[in-house]
């Protein structure tokens, strides 16, 4: 007897053929098992293809195309998913056994939502803890809609909800097309929620948000808030959010400019960020910020 979908796991990827066997392995040792996982490898040119198809689980399927960024890619996962929920999750991270479980949980308990996330924390390759998100109150103007702490490896959306808003496609928003998605669906449905920490996101150096300079940073700035302000839904119960979520950009601009030693530019884009909502004085956020700031004056 066929057993419909429940999961459908969209893993964009691109040459993270040295990542990609450890997220795929930790699906299919998952406590829950009705899933599929769906790679779509956007055009990588390392050996993605050959170590994905040594996979023998039926349940992992794997699908090549053209380069086109990972809005795209996620996309194109969507169109061939089967599943009543997709959970895009990206290829140099990991799911704990308890994934799937959980969501299945809370897909009981709250009798088949359009969107929920569960808690994920952040890691080093070695696996040492850098910060946990499990205190999400169900405030989604704080948490998911002005900073966006909400993972996209977290967040299960029901099929047919994720189809009606689908991710940007333009390239030059990528890395920030998840940030104006998860904007859309929480400006129209409740985002349901379960703290159990599920997922762990891999903190290296290659990461794109890690490795995006101060021009493609910009782009990100410019493209999201087009996005957002050019969607009426959101315009019409966020529109007084859209500065304080620039303002978040304008934190990882002052970021990226510390990293490249450029103190300059970095009180620049941070002056922006305090004036648009950002950080009071004495928070974390600025003593970051105040750290590095030191650190490249001795430096330089």
């Amino acid at each position: 007897m066929y057993t419909p979908v429940l999961f459908s796991i969209v893993i964009p990827t691109y040459n993270r053929a040295t990542f990609i066997i450890k997220t795929v392995n930790a699906f299919t040792a998952q406590l829950y098992g009705n899933f599929e996982v769906i790679i779509v490898d956007d055009g990588s040119t390392d050996n993605t293809e050959e170590v994905v198809k040594e996979i023998t689980d039926k349940r992992v399927n794997y699908y090549k195309k053209d380069n086109a960024e990972r809005g795209a890619a996620r996309n194109y996962g969507l169109d061939i998913a089967k599943g009543e929920y997709v959970n895009f999750f990206d290829s140099d991270d990991l799911a704990y056994p308890n994934h799937l479980e959980v969501a299945f949980k809370v897909i009981k308990e709250f009798n088949h939502p359009e969107i929920f996330n569960l808690g994920y924390d952040i890691k080093t390759p070695e696996g040492q803890l850098l910060s946990e998100y499990k205190n999400f109150d169900g405030n989604t103007e704080a948490y998911a809609i002005k900073t966006k702490r909400v993972s996209i490896n977290a967040l299960f959306i029901r099929r047919d909800v994720a189809q009606s808003i689908r991710f940007s496609e333009n390239r030059l928003l990528s890395a920030s097309e998840d940030a104006l998605f998860l904007c859309q669906l929480c400006a129209r449905y409740q985002l349901h929620y379960n703290n159990t920490i599920t997922s762990t996101i891999v903190e290296h150096d290659s990461r794109s948000m890690t490795i995006a300079s101060e021009p493609q940073l910009l782009n990100r700035q410019k493209y999201l808030e087009e996005g957002l302000r050019n969607d009426t839904v959101f315009m019409a119960k966020y529109s007084s959010y859209v500065n304080q979520i620039n303002g978040e950009m304008d934190y990882l601009l002052c970021l990226s400019c510390l990293a490249n030693k450029n103190n300059k530019s970095a009180w620049y884009y941070y002056k922006h960020f305090v004036s648009k909502g950002g950080g009071a004085f004495f928070s974390k956020r600025t003593i970051v910020v105040l750290k590095k700031y030191v650190q490249n004056i001795f430096t330089s």
